[in-house]
């Protein structure tokens, strides 16, 4: 019995060999995969910092700390818009960017774990951690940086030998 998902096998075939090609670049160069990265990462700022300013707004009459969430929407846009405007600065500073709004955000986690009354060890330690992490980021960007790179091409390159494997399970199916 033939099903949409096995007679197109050779697409996830495809999918995988994509992937692997993709984190072969990025093995090869992964300052440009920082960069591409680093207008990703913008874009989604930009409309994360769009929402959650909304949904800031909308929270002004119910909750007495809703000035803090349109203030860390804000925070995303400046954020997005500050990677979008120089994409070759932007990839070199990145990881720093990425660690300041990881310290801001796990800062926010750990002061609203005083607030709330639901798994607030949960919230001081997350906030602790991430804070940490942050720190660490942004005290050695390029390291940070590269590590990013090279995590995403083995992730790129898993998924892809996955597929590549799949495919030929769904071959199977197929010929069944």
């Amino acid at each position: 019995m033939t099903n949409q998902t096995s007679s197109n096998w050779y697409m996830v075939l495809f999918k995988g060999i994509i992937m692997i090609l993709l984190a072969m670049l990025i093995f090869t160069s992964p300052g440009g995969a920082l960069l591409a990265f680093a207008l990703y990462i913008g874009i989604g700022l930009l409309l994360t910092g769009i929402i959650v300013i909304v949904r800031g707004f909308s929270l002004r009459t119910s909750h007495v700390k809703w000035g803090w969430t349109v203030f860390e929407g804000f925070l995303d846009l400046f954020l997005g818009f500050i990677l979008l405007a120089n994409p070759l600065v932007t990839a070199a500073i990145l990881p720093f960017i990425i660690g300041f709004w990881a310290v801001f955000y796990g800062m926010k986690i750990f002061i609203d774990a005083f607030s709330e009354t639901s798994n607030k060890m949960l919230r001081i330690i997350s906030g602790i951690l991430i804070v940490v992490i942050g720190t660490l980021i942004m005290f050695n960007p390029l390291f940070a940086g590269l590590t990013l790179a090279i995590w995403a091409g083995a992730l790129l390159l898993i998924v892809g030998i996955y597929n590549v494997i799949a495919s030929f399970s769904v071959k199977k199916l197929e010929a069944a």
